[in-house]
């Protein structure tokens, strides 16, 4: 991954001020316990326990598929999709920031890129979500590139994606404008360890 990756800000209807910078987020004098939700792909393993800008007793960890996240109206759509398990740590605990996080190594996301085979099944309707969501954006938004570079934008625009997923809950919306919220999207390069931040006022990823 180059060292910055631009990607279409008109793509996604953040809301202003949704984004936590890096030096909020790590800032010692507003640090706590359990004041961040890390949601990650569960490829990583126990990886994102291991995240060396942040204390391990400041994050709660959640790893889901793709780190993918239903929205509202998906769940409205699917009964069998939930958004219960998030919500339910929200209660439990004060969160201040949320990390989305992906990886570069994720072998799910090339796996949904595949044509489908007839016998795949498709619990929880993670492969549909992903073609009409993420694929669907990077194939009408971007100039077709090497598979390599079409991998990279796969990632990056899927951890957007799911920060606005996340953004449709009304009781998460509503924390981001009251400013009591802040978001962070994130990719990890598997090989080197080094974490590629979203930043949202330059539309870009970009090495933490």
């Amino acid at each position: 991954m180059p060292q910055k990756l631009s990607v279409r800000s008109s793509l996604h209807p953040f809301p202003q001020g949704a984004f936590g910078s890096t030096h909020d987020l790590i800032d010692p004098i507003k640090a706590c316990d359990r004041d961040t939700l890390l949601i990650a792909c569960s490829e990583l393993g126990a990886a994102p326990d291991n995240v060396s800008i942040l204390a391990p007793e400041r994050l709660v960890v959640l790893q889901h598929i793709g780190a993918s996240i239903p929205s509202k109206f998906e769940c409205e759509e699917y009964e069998e999709l939930s958004f219960a398990d998030v919500a339910n740590l929200f209660d439990e605990y004060s969160f201040r920031h949320v990390i989305i996080c992906g990886h570069l190594n994720c072998q799910v996301i090339p796996y949904w890129l595949q044509p489908k085979i007839e016998t795949d099944t498709d619990i929880g309707h993670f492969r549909r979500r992903f073609e009409n969501g993420t694929r669907d954006l990077v194939d009408r938004s971007y100039s077709q590139g090497s598979a390599a570079q079409r991998h990279v934008l796969m990632i990056c625009e899927h951890v957007l994606c799911q920060i606005e997923n996340f953004l449709t809950h009304p009781f998460v919306m509503k924390r981001a404008h009251a400013k009591e919220l802040f978001f962070h999207g994130w990719v990890i390069d598997d090989e080197t360890a080094r974490v590629f931040r979203y930043n949202f006022e330059e539309s870009v990823f970009e090495a933490i």
